[in-house]
């Protein structure tokens, strides 16, 4: 009776338990349930976040772009523009613009009449706190408005307080003080018309922008998510400025490099899908250097080599300092020169093309480092300067100002003077790159003037019987391949609005080549890997003299250069795959139609660029030509030379981002900008119709630094 109870109590508790362990386990599941769906809320929340915020990050940097444009844009309209670099004070004002600004305050005032403007200049320096005048400018003006819309201001005559010099060109004033002031001063200035009460406080835009003023305009734009596309920097204090300082043009310099590499981050962060690569678990790589930012690694361009440069920088600007008093007259500066023992070698362009311009330029530049003499710019190359910033104050016209009537002031001096200022040009060919200089042996002279088109500074490293060997390799720790490019990233710099103007951000994308802006975000991406192809044709084809050929016979004379670009992919297909990089080729050429049949065949695409998914390395017989299909012209012979240099200046800039270079034997501005580049990797180079073989048939910089008209 006892066990048949105790069975019965067993499988009673047995169901109940059951019962209690399947709605436990159904409430186990619920709660799984829960707590997944909650993690899978929790991951859409934070992925849209992401989702959300890569985006307004993206869109806030193709706005701060846009911005980039809309601040260049103020700057060049900007009515009042004031200099103070080298101790000297340069006030620039823009008629034009000073003329809207008039019609804002009399524009129902008068048809015609003359007036005249006031310009007082305030200092404040380190023992004065308060800014007080140190010079009053008035400028007479007959002001003409027509139609109460136009207005055209045209200057008569001017009075001042202080010592200066009036320049009066295309709408354009520029008045230079003749006074030195020191490091430390600071300025303010004031306008009045007659007809204004009081006077008006000046204030101006800052350019280049600072990388605090843009870290705050990022900022603001990410924080204002919802402002309007067209917003414009006067929305931010920082880009108004009404109190100028001192800046020397090592500052300029750079000021200059910090703003582009600013700028490079935002052209290569806005071509980024962040999104995608996070959630792809893909890690976000840095962009591509630039050649500048490359040299100054003390691995590439060594320590002792920067400072040699600094020392000559510093020295330069205290020369120039010592020499260069507005106040002197010629004769006391030539006194003082004397004193000091100053020697001068000036460069003189050539009338041949961008690239044995720039290689005589750098060969020019060493000699004075080698010789320590003050480095002078060629008087008659102006746009060069205004495209790129220089690290020196060589600029003639303000160092030497007399150097352009030297003949007809040196008949006037005293005969000690005349007997210690001697002068001689020097003209460079092609016996350039195999001669051995010893530029304090032959060529004695005060004022040295060096022409040519040729270079000769792989020659004096590398020659052993070079005077210069030692200095460089040993003392300076330097070598063949690495000298060109250290050199020329010390002296000059592209400058931030002229890189603006050839990559705007809205620009019309020709189908057929690659828009400027696709091209740089390109190349700067640490996703490809970039082989650079230059072929020169030759410069009838720039001037339009040559005969065109059709696709095929045009393809057949230059597939060897196509070809060695696919060798050297293929020999490295396994590391771009291992690497996730895109093999592309970055084509340059004088002849239009040889972009055009490459186009044509390989065109590299945006969703290619884009995929991260080896779609574009699966193909090992397809290339990828990244490539302007716009005709170049010839700095020395097309309409418009600025136009020319502007363009070149930029091509070679986008070849030196090229991890590898193959180029014409014949050609000196692939040959350069492969230099300038500072990879320190082996060429390839041939002429048209070679069948060479570019496995392992790589040419050294050495080497190739004697080809052509040298380097």
């Amino acid at each position: 009776m006892s066990d048949l109870y105790l069975k019965t109590i067993k499988k009673r508790l047995y169901s109940i338990t059951k019962i209690q362990c399947f709605f436990g386990l159904i409430i186990f599941i619920l709660l799984l349930l829960f707590i997944f769906q909650h993690d899978l809320k929790l991951k859409w929340i934070y992925e849209e976040s992401a989702r959300i915020n890569s985006v307004l990050m993206r869109r806030s940097e193709i706005k701060l772009l846009s911005l980039y444009e809309n601040e260049l844009s103020r700057v060049e309209q900007d009515s009042f523009k004031p200099i103070f670099h080298n101790h000297y004070l340069t006030l620039k004002l823009n008629l034009t613009s000073m003329g809207k600004n008039y019609l804002n305050y009399f524009k129902n005032d008068f048809n015609e009449k003359i007036d005249c403007l006031k310009i007082t200049c305030l200092k404040n320096s380190k023992n004065i706190n308060d800014f007080h005048p140190i010079c009053h400018i008035y400028l007479n003006f007959r002001v003409t408005i027509l139609n109460f819309t136009e207005i055209y201001l045209i200057f008569l005559s001017k009075n001042s307080s202080c010592s200066l010099s009036l320049t009066n060109t295309s709408g354009f004033i520029s008045l230079d003080i003749h006074q030195m002031f020191l490091i430390d001063d600071k300025f303010r200035f004031t306008y009045q018309w007659s007809n204004f009460d009081q006077e008006k406080l000046f204030s101006w835009f800052q350019w280049p922008l600072t990388t605090k003023c843009l870290n705050s305009a990022l900022k603001n734009l990410l924080e204002n998510k919802n402002q309007p596309s067209e917003l414009h920097f006067n929305s931010f204090k920082c880009s108004s400025v009404d109190i100028l300082i001192h800046s020397t043009s090592r500052e300029l310099f750079l000021r200059e490099q910090e703003a582009l590499s600013y700028w490079f981050d935002l052209q290569n962060n806005e071509s980024i899908n962040k999104n995608f690569l996070a959630k792809n678990n893909i890690s976000i790589k840095t962009r591509r250097l630039v050649p500048f930012e490359i040299a100054k690694n003390n691995k590439v361009c060594s320590e002792k080599f920067q400072n040699w440069i600094l020392n000559y920088q510093k020295w330069h600007e205290n020369i120039t300092f010592n020499i260069n008093n507005r106040s002197m007259t010629f004769e006391q500066q030539f006194q003082r020169i004397i004193e000091l023992n100053v020697r001068f070698l000036i460069y003189e362009k050539h009338t041949s093309g961008i690239a044995d311009r720039i290689i005589h330029f750098i060969s020019s530049y060493l000699a004075a480092l080698l010789t320590n003499r003050l480095f002078i710019f060629d008087k008659n190359w102006s746009e060069f300067i205004d495209i790129m910033q220089s690290s020196l104050n060589y600029r003639p016209e303000s160092v030497i100002p007399w150097f352009s009537q030297f003949d007809m002031i040196k008949k006037n001096l005293s005969l000690n003077i005349q007997n210690n200022l001697t002068i001689k040009s020097y003209s460079f060919s092609f016996d350039r790159h195999n001669t051995d200089y010893d530029y304090e042996k032959h060529c004695r002279e005060r004022i040295l003037i060096f022409r040519g088109h040729t270079g000769g500074v792989i020659h004096a490293i590398k020659s052993n019987s070079s005077v210069y060997r030692k200095f460089l390799t040993i003392d300076l720790e330097m070598n063949p391949e690495n000298i060109f490019g250290c050199l020329y990233h010390s002296l000059f710099t592209y400058r931030l609005s002229e890189l603006i103007k050839r990559v705007p951000v809205i620009s019309s994308n020709n189908q057929l080549g690659h828009s400027p802006r696709h091209i740089l975000q390109t190349l700067l991406s640490p996703r490809v890997f970039p082989i650079g192809i230059q072929i020169r044709a030759g410069d009838r084809t720039m001037t339009g003299t040559s005969v065109p050929f059709d696709e095929t016979t045009i393809f057949k004379r230059f597939k060897n250069f196509f070809n060695c670009s696919q060798q050297i992919i293929n020999a490295n297909i396994k590391l771009f795959r291992e690497t996730n990089q895109i093999p592309i080729v970055f084509l340059l050429s004088d002849d239009i139609q040889i972009r055009h049949v490459a186009l044509k065949r390989w065109k590299f695409s945006l969703e290619c660029f884009q995929s991260f998914d080896n779609k574009c390395q699966s193909n090992n017989n397809s290339l990828n030509i990244l490539a302007n299909s716009n005709p170049v012209f010839h700095v020395s012979n097309a309409n418009d030379r600025i136009l020319a240099l502007r363009l070149g200046i930029f091509d070679s800039f986008l070849f030196s981002l090229c991890e590898q270079h193959i180029f014409s034997i014949n050609s000196g501005f692939g040959r350069f900008a492969a230099f300038a580049s500072l990879k320190l990797r082996n060429i390839y180079s041939f002429f048209h119709n070679e069948q060479p073989s570019c496995q392992n048939q790589s040419v050294p910089l050495a080497t190739a630094g004697y080809h052509w008209s040298g380097i």
